[in-house]
């Protein structure tokens, strides 16, 4: 009898624990005023974590170009650059086939491009520090500047010999904007997106494949 009667008065228990807790108020979305970062905070955390991005978008321009690489992974690369741009943003190339023409691609295309290029062999490597300036803000409560890299690309045949060898100098629109209205964030919280890519410089080191 004892045992049943503690029984009862456990489970009791627990079922009170648990419906105090289901009627306690959810914990509201981030309320508070947008604050804008410091002018010390973007000079440094927010260059650096933009010179991280643009790290990123390097590794995964090596990795889609990469014909060692398996399919799964170029293609997975793929989908995780796509995320670093917002949308409606595209990325300039220069063909070596047109001389200096300079051909602007959506980003996504851009991507597919690169990894099917006929070149039996890919080499993207990319030289000298990323420059980011000084961010500025916008009309819209956002803060924007340009990074600025280089790269030298190489296509080489089976035997590893030389085709096509160029190096470009580009210029990637950098934003930076607070998301604290989106449902997934529910606090002060910048986020860095790229926009275009732009070239600025093309210089071709060999005659490009026929």
């Amino acid at each position: 009898m004892k045992s049943t009667c503690f029984k009862i008065i456990f489970w009791g228990f627990l079922l009170s624990a648990f419906v105090s807790k289901a009627q306690q108020p959810s914990k509201p979305a981030y309320q508070g005023e947008l604050k804008d970062p410091t002018r010390a905070e973007l000079d440094g955390e927010f260059k650096k974590r933009t010179e991280q991005q643009v790290g990123r978008l390097q590794e995964y321009i090596q990795i889609i170009s990469d014909k060692k690489q398996s399919d799964e992974n170029r293609d997975k690369a793929i989908k995780e650059a796509i995320k670093l741009f917002q949308p409606g943003s595209t990325v300039q190339v220069s063909s070596g086939k047109k001389g200096a023409q300079v051909v602007s691609r959506s980003v996504a295309d851009y991507f597919r491009r690169l990894k099917a290029l006929q070149y039996p062999q890919v080499e993207i490597l990319f030289y000298d520090a990323t420059y980011v300036g000084d961010y500025r803000k916008g009309a819209d409560g956002g803060y924007y500047t340009t990074a600025t890299f280089s790269q030298e690309f190489t296509g080489k045949d089976d035997k590893g010999n030389i085709i096509y060898q160029d190096k470009t100098t580009k210029d990637v629109d950098v934003s930076l904007q607070n998301l604290m209205d989106e449902d997934f964030y529910k606090q002060n919280q910048w986020i860095i997106k790229f926009g275009n890519i732009k070239v600025t410089e093309t210089t071709k080191q060999a005659k490009p494949i026929n």
